[in-house]
């Protein structure tokens, strides 16, 4: 993953700013294809989607300067010296698995005492795959992740959080960007 300034420039604080040619712009290695990433307001962490080969996607903490260890690991255990990603699911088509993790945004809307969805939902991570059509939520703090939305036809490939609080995400099957807003479950 590469870093570079706006105006091409490389960060003074990149990790490898010492290195010969173009490695200064090195922020992050062994990632195999990082298809998006999300940045949690307030906090600066990052978290890193990494669309995997054969057999797990992951959701990396992106950390400068770290490996995630491909191509040689893949997936949770990845060995010795790699960083090893804050969550991996199998490929597979149940409500659990996928084939590509090719979208993540952290629920922090800008007026989080007016926010549409319970306040547990804040800081939450919620991440989406192309293949299965579902959306999940993974909470930072207990590395518990749950079901959100069900598959549906439809092929997520990114989502948002708007500032009044919902949630939005792009439909590649739909050519939409469709909105999703909390209700109150019924007593």
């Amino acid at each position: 993953m590469l870093r570079i300034n706006a105006d091409g420039s490389i960060p003074e604080d990149n990790p490898h700013v010492g290195a010969e040619g173009q490695n200064k712009a090195i922020w992050a290695r062994g990632l195999r294809n990082p298809f998006t990433f999300d940045v949690q307001p307030g906090t600066g962490r990052i978290f890193i989607n990494d669309v995997g080969q054969q057999t797990w996607e992951e959701i990396n903490d992106g950390k400068a300067g770290a490996n995630y260890g491909w191509p040689r690991h893949e997936g949770p255990n990845g060995g010795v010296g790699f960083e090893q990603p804050l969550f991996a699911y199998r490929h597979g088509s149940s409500e659990t698995e996928g084939c590509a993790i090719t979208g993540g945004t952290f629920y922090n809307p800008e007026e989080a005492a007016t926010a549409p969805f319970p306040s547990e939902y804040v800081g939450d991570y919620f991440y989406s795959d192309i293949c299965s059509g579902w959306i999940r939520q993974f909470d930072p703090v207990t590395k518990e992740e749950t079901g959100f939305k069900s598959k549906s036809g439809e092929a997520p490939v990114d989502v948002k959080d708007g500032p009044e609080g919902d949630l939005f995400f792009l439909n590649r099957a739909g050519g939409t960007v469709e909105k999703i807003s909390y209700t109150t479950p019924a007593p």
